[in-house]
């Protein structure tokens, strides 16, 4: 009976080893996926206009070398619904402004050569500090579409 106790034990012991290994590999596993998306992100020179224009690229989006405008805003330190509503988008593609909130960054609009629709469509790309934040692809239309770069 003692034996038949030590080997039940001994299974406990090892099942929750082998959980807690699992757990410790699921998140070593997180953390890389995070560390390289965020070198990936850093390795592209966004803070130049062939930077830019080779991400989006990159991404399968052709774009008219020169920009359309180029500009420097600043993000509300709250955002409004609307913009997080906008927000929302960016998160679904892996990126998150409320990370910049009350920060100053560049704004990049670009014509689209190839748009996933009818009509005229326009690239939006955002950047700090050299480092892509955030994008959409939207059509100029009254009531058009909107998406993510990627």
């Amino acid at each position: 009976m003692r034996v038949v106790q030590r080997v039940s034990v001994l299974r406990r012991r090892t099942v929750g080893l082998v959980l807690l290994l699992a757990a410790a590999a699921a998140a070593v596993v997180l953390l890389a996926g995070h560390f390289l998306r965020d070198r990936s992100e850093k390795a592209v020179k966004a803070d130049t206009n062939d930077g830019r224009v080779a991400y989006l690229a990159a991404l399968g989006w052709e774009v008219k070398e020169e920009p359309l405008s180029e500009q420097t805003i600043r993000l509300p330190s709250a955002f409004p619904d609307v913009l997080k509503e906008y927000n929302d988008l960016q998160k679904k593609q892996g990126f998150d402004l409320e990370k910049y909130a009350g920060k100053e960054i560049s704004m990049y609009s670009y014509s689209l050569c190839n748009p996933p629709g009818e009509g005229e469509y326009l690239c939006s790309l955002y950047v700090w500090k050299g480092r892509v934040i955030g994008g959409d692809i939207h059509s100029t239309a009254l009531n058009g579409r909107m998406e993510g770069i990627r």
